[in-house]
């Protein structure tokens, strides 16, 4: 089942955070952290920010179950990266998340 289109672009936002945060853009990850604060209502949130946000119910709240392979796929790295490298916030974010009536 694919992703409601709203969600498109909030897959993109989170591709292209996995790109900032790799470095592939930006070198350091004060970005990176600046979204993730975003998420947990710890910093102020631009557009990027909001779209991660607004995806975040669906990724971590549902395990993406409205994704494609290809989104499940990208998912996952997303979260694997943001596990290996913000642990602290990777559990902030499954509490925050991870029921779906947030």
């Amino acid at each position: 089942m694919a992703l409601f289109p709203q969600y498109w672009l909030q897959f993109g936002a989170l591709l292209l955070l996995l790109a900032l945060a790799d470095g592939q853009v930006l070198n350091g990850n004060v970005y990176v952290e600046k979204q993730l604060l975003c998420a947990l209502d710890r910093a102020p949130c631009d557009n990027l920010g909001r779209q991660i946000k607004d995806a975040l119910p669906e990724i971590i709240g549902k395990n993406c179950k409205a994704c494609d392979n290809k989104q499940l796929s990208n998912a996952k790295r997303i979260a694997r990266f943001v596990q290996n490298k913000y642990p602290d916030v990777w559990n902030d974010l499954v509490r925050k998340y991870g029921n779906p009536t947030n």
